[in-house]
């Protein structure tokens, strides 16, 4: 028997095995047998490789009888001169031999138990094989597959409808949740919603796989030869999920400590806030911050408080300290910088008009073209609504490089100034023409009689004097044109009742009589309209 056995081991090596040098010698090759690895190849006999060692055994599995998987599986030592091996055979019949160039150095074993190892996994696959090939084995994996899926389909139903349920729950109390930690013009509601959805879809979309993952591990143990597959992923998910809740138990020390920094800020946030509220109604005052500058300087302030808590709960921050996440922020931080400088400009304009307080908001400005009551100011654009209802946003850095006239700055509490301008000759009284201008803004709807309104002579020119009534408006700033149309038609009507003419600016001869319109006139209906001809 030892001599047939070292004859055979001649004809399927040709050689003794000779283990190649470290780093010079063909890639190991391993034989599997019903998706089960067998033994794995490292040495090259008579110039055979070893993935060709494994496809020649795998031609003489398939080329057992049936009644083979039956038979036991053994292993016998062989030697030729000096070279010794174990060959594996299936009743009788070899099919593979071990050499010592196939031992892994690292393992610490030597042929013989290598053998036997493979030996015992060969005879659990051939049995797989057989067992795969019994109608009585498949109709039952079947079945119990076809069960198992009805069950999955019913979970995910319910997995489903466990979620709208829970949504609806959730976010009613996440309503509530918002509204008590909602502080003045701030709406925490969104936020808390947008984090109660986001959870729920981790948790739906973690036990849909989970589920889907057990179902797939209980398919594929129903059937011999995937049975490994269903064992390999068994132990993927349980390692995985192990892996998942030791680092969540590794984490909980610093959770706990980002918490409590989070916690201390939210606390600090709260008092600053506090202080800056007490500060906007005038109640105290700080250094250097105005009531028009109070929201700007809150938000810096609160910026910084929170940048500061989040650089020192950073570290604690589970995955912080990986290469990936290292990464991201670098990536994030790059991007930050290319794509924010005409941000950052516009946000440097924005504070430099903010703490300049050239304007607030309500107040009526002139800016460039644009004329209007400031709606909203912000760190990168101004918004002015104009007196014909259209918004206007108007970019920061143009504000601080043009000019901005601000007609209600100086009238604070008085309403907004509006003036206007009359040129009359020098033959009317100085003192007449004050007093009409002032009995037309008395008149006037619109006019605040207190402060009481007053008329500056700007120029002598060569034929006339130049006049401007200043007064201040009362009610919505909207209406300041409406308001000054009215008191252009009042000034009209005071100079006609009067007999004192408007010629001004341009004329160049005096005229014979007043340039007047008669009151009986003042009602007059216009010329009826002039049809076209053809």
């Amino acid at each position: 028997m030892r001599l047939a056995a070292t004859l055979l081991l001649l004809a399927l090596s040709g050689a003794p095995a000779v283990a190649p040098p470290a780093g010079s010698g063909p890639a190991p090759a391993t034989l599997s047998v019903a998706n089960r690895p067998i033994v794995t190849f490292r040495a090259t006999v008579m110039k055979v490789a070893p993935a060709d060692r494994v496809r020649a055994a795998q031609e003489r599995i398939d080329a057992l009888p049936a009644l083979a998987y039956d038979e036991p599986v053994t292993t016998h030592a062989v030697s030729f001169e000096d070279e010794r091996g174990v060959a594996v055979l299936v009743g009788g019949r070899i099919v593979f031999n071990v050499v010592d160039g196939d031992l892994d150095p690292g393992a610490g074993i030597g042929r013989e138990q290598v053998a036997a190892d493979a030996g015992s996994r060969l005879k659990e696959a051939l049995g797989a094989w057989h067992e795969q090939r019994s109608f009585r084995t498949l109709l039952r994996g079947v079945l119990l597959s076809a069960a198992a899926t009805a069950v999955l389909l019913g979970l995910l139903w319910l997995l489903g409808r466990g979620r709208r349920l829970a949504e609806r729950a959730l976010l009613d109390l996440g309503s509530r949740l918002g509204t008590v930690l909602s502080r003045g013009s701030v709406d925490a509601g969104p936020a808390v919603a947008s984090t109660v959805r986001g959870v729920l879809f981790v948790a739906y979309w973690g036990l849909v796989v989970l589920v889907v993952d057990v179902w797939l591990t209980f398919v594929l143990g129903r059937f011999p030869l995937t049975a490994p597959w269903a064992d390999a992923l068994t132990g993927r998910a349980l390692g995985i999920l192990a892996s998942v809740a030791l680092a969540a138990l590794r984490s909980i020390p610093d959770l706990a400590t980002v918490a409590a920094i989070l916690l201390v800020t939210r606390v600090i946030a709260g008092f600053l806030s506090g202080v800056f509220d007490r500060a906007a109604r005038g109640a105290i005052a700080l250094p250097g911050v105005y009531p028009e500058t109070v929201a700007a300087t809150r938000k810096i302030v609160l910026g910084l408080v929170w940048l500061v808590a989040l650089a020192a709960s950073y570290p604690y921050i589970p995955g912080s300290s990986s290469e990936a996440f290292k990464g991201l922020s670098l990536l994030v931080g790059v991007m930050l910088s290319l794509g924010s400088t005409g941000l950052v400009s516009q946000a440097m304009s924005g504070l430099a008009v903010i703490y300049s307080r050239a304007l607030t908001v309500g107040d009526t400005v002139r800016v460039g073209e644009v004329e209007g009551v400031v709606t909203g100011l912000g760190l990168l654009a101004t918004k002015i609504v104009t007196f014909a209802g259209e918004e206007v946003t108007v970019p920061n850095s143009v504000l601080l490089s043009g000019t901005v006239k601000n007609f209600t700055r100086l009238s604070r509490g008085d309403g907004p100034l509006v003036t206007t301008k009359v040129t009359i000759g020098y033959d009317a009284p100085w003192r007449q023409v004050e007093a009409l201008l002032l009995r037309a803004a008395a008149v006037t709807p619109g006019i605040r009689p207190e402060p009481a309104p007053y008329v500056l002579q700007r120029a002598l020119s060569d034929f006339y004097v130049e006049y401007e009534l200043i007064a201040h408006l009362e009610g919505d700033p909207i209406q300041r044109p409406r308001m000054l149309s009215e008191l252009h038609a009042r000034i009209q009507d005071a100079f006609n009742e009067a007999g004192v003419q408007i010629m001004s600016p341009h004329f160049m001869v005096q005229p014979d009589g007043a340039v007047v319109i008669p009151k009986e006139r003042w009602e007059g209906a216009p010329p009826p309209a002039r049809r076209k001809e053809g």
